[in-house]
Formats: structure tokens, sequence, C-alpha cells
């Protein structure tokens, strides 16, 4: 197998120097010129944090200065951008899933450890933050189309019928509050006597599966007043 010749820069938080050692083995296996940085205590690691960007940690449970869940509530605390993988010596599944809660991307058994699964999670989880990372821009680049838009929009839920979100445009236009939009449904904002043209348009949608629909249909504002639409 060709080693990964991406230059990682990896943060090892171990102060057992065996420890250390056999983990800079298996990153050296497989990874061209990985780029690691030691740090032996919590101190260490946090001045190492709040002065440089890592691609992933990986942190020993059992230090000099501080352990187990305040060791990685304090990491974690620190750090916001970066994947942490917890590396230890005792096989305790209650607080492996306690340690994910609190934030970790991984819990490893240093008896476990090799060279592919030390990798493997080092890669997954460097990929796994950008395409949440990726993720949550593509998000709020929606939600300021959404909300930024000059055009009145909502998002309502297609079973229930209720108001999801409205956008600023819209609260403008119809009058309505943030407030009193979420409590309503969209069949509040029509005519009565145009009920029955909204239900066969919502029941042939769910019969035909479509998503999408066009037409011009008739709303009221808060005020009573008729629009088209």
């Amino acid at each position: 197998m060709d080693k990964d010749r991406k230059k990682y820069k990896i943060l090892i938080v171990e102060d057992n120097p065996g420890d250390y050692a056999l983990i800079e083995e298996y990153l050296q296996e497989l990874i061209q010129a990985p780029q690691l940085t030691q740090a032996k205590d919590f101190r260490s690691a946090a001045a190492l944090l709040s002065e440089n960007k890592y691609d992933i940690i990986l942190l020993d449970l059992s230090l000099p200065d501080k352990s187990g869940e305040n060791l990685i509530s304090g990491i974690m605390a620190i750090n916001c951008d970066c994947p942490v993988i917890i590396l230890t010596g005792y096989a305790d599944i209650n607080f492996g899933v306690k340690s994910l809660s609190m934030g970790a991307s991984d819990y490893l058994l240093k008896d476990e450890l090799n060279a592919s699964t030390l990798y493997k999670s080092v890669i997954y989880n460097i990929e796994r933050k950008k395409t949440v990372a990726d993720l949550e821009a593509s998000e709020k680049r929606y939600s300021d189309l959404f909300h930024l838009s000059p055009q009145p929009m909502f998002v309502y839920d297609p079973d229930s019928l209720a108001f999801l979100d409205v956008n600023q445009a819209a609260i403008t236009h119809y009058g309505y509050s943030r407030e009193e939009f979420l409590s309503m449904t969209i069949k509040q904002i029509r005519p009565v006597e145009d009920l029955d043209k909204l239900d066969k348009v919502i029941e042939n949608s769910r019969i035909n599966k479509n998503t999408f629909y066009r037409g011009t249909f008739r709303h009221l504002k808060k005020n009573g007043e008729l629009i088209h639409v």
C-alpha cells in the first residue's frame, strides 16, 4: 500500500514515551510525512491549541495534570474545530460512550491499536469533520437565501400544514409576527371558500408524490386584505 502523501498536522497528547513512540511509528507507517507535535500534559496541549491549528488530536486520557472526563471537557472547551480521538488503555464501554457524547470523535484501545486501525480512524474523522463543515456552510447559504430574500417565503409541514419557518419579507407583507405564523397552519391564510381547492392540491401532491406544484392562489393578510399569490 502506497503511503498517504497528505501533510496532516497531528497533535499527540501523550506523556508516556513508549506509547508516543508506538503511535508515531504507526502513523509514519501509512502516512508519508505526518507533521507530529507532542504535548506531555494538559497545560502544554492548551498552549499549543491556542496558537496552532491541527487536523486531528490524539488524546491519552491519563496526563500528569488532568485525566478522564475533566481532561476531555478541558480539551473540548479549548478546541472547537478539530476532531479528537481518545486513546486509552482502559476498556470501559460506558466511558467510551460518554466520551463520544462529550464531543470526542472516536475511542480506541491502545492494546488493540495498529497502524491500519489508527490510520483509518484518523482519515475517517478528518473527512467527516470536513463533510460536516461543508454541510453547515451549505445550510447557512440556504438560510441566508431564504431569510434575506425580498420575496415572501415560508416552509410548512406537509402533514400537519403548520408553518415551520417564515422569512422577514413574509412577516412584513402578511402582517403576522413570526410567533403568530408559527402557531398557524397554511389554511389560516386562505379564504374559507378556497379551502376545498387547497385540499385537492395537497391530496394530489401526496398521491403523485410531487414535491413541486404551481398555480395562482388567494391568500389573506392579517388585516383581511385579499392578495393573489
